[in-house]
């Protein structure tokens, strides 16, 4: 298996329940495989945010689900942004929010399983 980015968190499709067509996507995890370290289990790359860690905090954890429709073949972007304004009498008000956009397009992770490597010459 190649390696991947660690800001890739997989979403994979699952039947929702009792319903053999409808699925649904489930945030899954990917392996953190370090050079090296042959012989030891690898931990899980959990997401750092709090859009993506929705449940990781309970014991036990919770899966976390997203409708399939709600992402776009393109992809979804999700932006977390300070917002800044000012209100009466020159009042600042902060908040934070989150932006969504479509992605830019399919874009491939790199991710590839039982790939062939050429066998360096014998010297």
């Amino acid at each position: 298996m190649t390696s991947v980015a660690e800001h890739w968190i997989p979403f994979i499709p699952v039947h929702i329940e009792g319903d053999n067509r409808e699925i649904q996507l489930q945030r899954a995890g990917m392996p953190r495989l370090l050079k090296g370290a042959e012989g030891v289990t690898p931990q899980k790359i959990v997401p750092r945010t709090r859009l993506l860690r929705e449940g990781l905090e309970d014991v036990p954890a919770v899966s976390y689900y997203i409708a399939e429709e709600e992402v776009e073949r393109a992809g979804t972007l999700v932006e977390t942004r300070w917002q800044r304004c000012r209100w009466l009498r020159g009042r600042v008000v902060t908040w934070l929010s989150h932006y969504r956009t479509i992605g830019r397009g399919e874009v491939s992770s790199g991710l590839a399983f039982d790939t062939l490597v050429p066998k360096p010459p014998r010297e």
